[in-house]
């Protein structure tokens, strides 16, 4: 199980919870929810990668937070919402455990194992969408950019990423015109080769050094709630 909050339940929790759970392939571009839709399942994702969108009204976009094998997608359910402000879309595909929000209720009550769990991702995940409101606003595209590709690295274990410039235009908010000037930027420094739907990362400790601060500051909100799962497990 390579989704951190469910590989965190001891065994005899997990076995509980197995019955509830349905593995499923998520495929790049599928949107799981759209804005203001009620949330009838949520997501745990193993080697899948499902970004949170919010979109203006004249159509731009932004990323505000990225979910892997970390977290859930849909913790809305667990913070007491139905609606979801944000529009939720599969950038990586890759495998997930799917429950239904009403499975997820019912066993996120009175102290069980999962709620403390998710209790604990649920900070720094917050942070992470704090950061990503900042990085949008003072941080410039090629900066940003490296920060996405390190992420989805992170993510996917692979130096080659398969994205194509409209999503990452999506995702950073910005024109294709700036992606194509940012990716140049990199591919001259040699960061990455950049081809169309296909980016491979050539010098990561490099792409790091370009990127902006919000990189290394989500990568450690995350390195600590996983630091934290012994001690929250522990707990009688």
């Amino acid at each position: 199980m390579r989704n951190r909050v469910l590989a965190g339940l001891l065994g005899a929790d997990y076995a509980h919870l197995l019955p509830m759970l349905e593995h499923v392939t998520l495929t790049s571009g599928r949107p799981l929810y759209h804005a203001d839709e009620e949330i009838a399942d949520v997501y745990f994702p193993e080697d899948a990668v499902v970004a949170m969108i919010d979109t203006m009204e004249d159509g731009r976009t932004v990323e505000v937070g990225m979910i892997g094998h970390e977290g859930i997608v849909g913790i809305n359910v667990f913070l007491g919402g139905v609606i979801t402000p944000d529009k939720a879309v599969v950038q990586l595909s890759g495998g997930a455990m799917r429950m239904s929000a009403d499975a997820l209720r019912a066993q996120t009550r009175f102290g069980s194992p999962l709620q403390r769990l998710l209790l604990a991702y649920a900070l720094p995940f917050l942070a992470v969408i704090s950061q990503s409101v900042a990085c949008s606003q003072h941080h410039d595209i090629e900066q940003r950019l490296a920060r996405l590709l390190l992420t989805l690295n992170h993510y996917a274990g692979s130096r080659e990423l398969s994205i194509v410039q409209a999503s990452l235009a999506g995702l950073l908010g910005v024109r294709r015109a700036g992606i194509t000037a940012a990716a140049g930027g990199l591919q001259a420094q040699g960061l990455i080769r950049y081809q169309r739907g296909r980016i491979t990362i050539l010098d990561r400790a490099g792409l790091e050094k370009t990127a902006c601060e919000c990189h290394r500051f989500m990568r450690r909100q995350y390195a600590q709630f996983e630091r934290s799962l012994p001690r929250l497990l522990s707990r009688k």
